[in-house]
């Protein structure tokens, strides 16, 4: 398998490994939302200091606002393994295709 560091560094900047690139660490920030969720919920709000619809909304976006940030900053590894996936799906897909041009 290989290291994620090498495989940034191998690969181009292009259009398509941006993407890829963007599609993981959306991937990995959904995912640390869902890991986030039951901390947020655990915490009591006080009645004086809000609560209902508002709240549950708010601490939505702000969960999301964790998630995206810790996902820019490395979050927990999740990214570099779907971004090894889908550029191995891609190198597949291009193989495959070579195959049948060339017959």
């Amino acid at each position: 398998m290989i290291e994620a560091t090498t495989l940034s560094a191998s690969l181009p900047q292009s259009a398509d490994a941006r993407r890829i690139d963007r599609a993981a660490k959306e991937f990995e920030a959904v995912f640390i939302a869902q890991m986030l969720e039951p901390l947020f919920s655990s915490v009591e709000t006080p009645s004086i200091a809000g609560g209902g619809k508002s709240e549950q909304f708010f601490n939505s976006l702000l969960r999301e606002s964790y998630a995206k940030a810790m996902a820019e900053r490395g979050g927990f590894g999740v990214a570099d393994h779907v971004k090894s996936t889908l550029i191995d799906l891609q190198s597949a897909k291009s193989a495959a295709m070579l195959q049948e041009t060339l017959r």
